[in-house]
């Protein structure tokens, strides 16, 4: 989600969908997807709750670190950043497209930062191979969290730290002046999702990886209606196709949500969680 803009207009584009992550290879327009994390990035609440993960995996303290699911690179360069001198930064992604950009965009790092296409699934590093390892918003397209989550508590050393943040899509919410549509359109959401609940399960899941020291900071961040129209326009299309909506119970949903966004009266958002922990020593 991205922050609250009272001002800004519903786009028609509908050329990117954050379904797509899963896939981004495959993807008609790999570069939107690009521009998507892009924009995701520069949102304040989503900016600061990375922020807070950064700061919980005690970067100043760590020799190595990993990203997995890195992206086009954003913050992978902000994590060196944050570490010392002579340290070291290896970046993850399944997709060709995004490595190639997020080597592009930390060049100038040389051989501070390493980045290579892989399987979050099944992470090619030996193990206790990092102080800290994090992923954003990952989770949440993938089949199997669990595995991931103890593939990143392998990979890093005792006394190390693990984080991730995630969305917790059934906690969307939308002030909308037709009220039963919104429900149905953003009770199926979550469901939608590979992973719509991720967010809330992450505790269980640090525990069952065996991680010690877990903690939980829930953030919510507030979305303007050009990125909602962008993160839900698949999904009300796809229940135009299932029989659920017609597509006059769509279009005038978006004109009167186009309406209210105009008149400065749209509020709408999301959870997101930041959960870290230690690898017990």
């Amino acid at each position: 989600m991205v922050p609250e803009d009272r001002t800004t207009m519903i786009s028609e584009d509908r050329t990117t969908s954050p379904a797509e992550f899963g896939t981004v290879d495959a993807s008609a327009d790999p570069g939107g997807l690009i521009r998507f994390l892009d924009a995701a990035n520069a949102v304040s609440g989503l900016r600061e709750a990375k922020d807070a993960l950064m700061e919980q995996l005690a970067l100043g303290r760590a020799r190595a670190a990993l990203d997995v699911g890195c992206g086009a690179g954003g913050d992978v360069a902000e994590m060196a950043r944050l570490m010392p001198d002579g340290t070291h930064v290896s970046g993850l992604d399944a997709s060709e497209t995004m490595i190639a950009e997020a080597r592009r965009r930390t060049a100038s790092l040389g051989t501070r930062v390493s980045l290579r296409i892989g399987d979050a699934a099944d992470l090619p590093y030996d193990d206790q191979a990092f102080d800290a390892c994090r992923t954003a918003t990952v989770l949440q397209h993938v089949p199997a969290p669990e595995r991931v989550i103890s593939e990143m508590a392998r990979v890093t050393r005792p006394g190390g730290r693990v984080g991730v943040l995630e969305f917790d899509q059934e906690t969307l919410f939308l002030d909308h002046p037709d009220p039963e549509t919104t429900r149905i359109i953003v009770d199926a959401f979550a469901g939608a999702m590979v992973q719509g609940r991720i967010g809330r399960q992450l505790p269980r899941l640090f525990q069952a990886a065996g991680l010690t020291d877990i903690s939980v900071t829930p953030r919510v961040i507030l979305a303007n209606a050009q990125f909602l129209r962008t993160l839900l326009d698949d999904h009300v299309a796809r229940l135009q196709g299932w029989g659920v909506l017609t597509g006059q119970d769509a279009s005038r949903w978006w004109a009167e949500l186009e309406a209210w966004a105009q008149a400065g009266g749209f509020a709408g958002g999301v959870i997101v969680f930041v959960v870290t922990a230690s690898r017990p020593s």
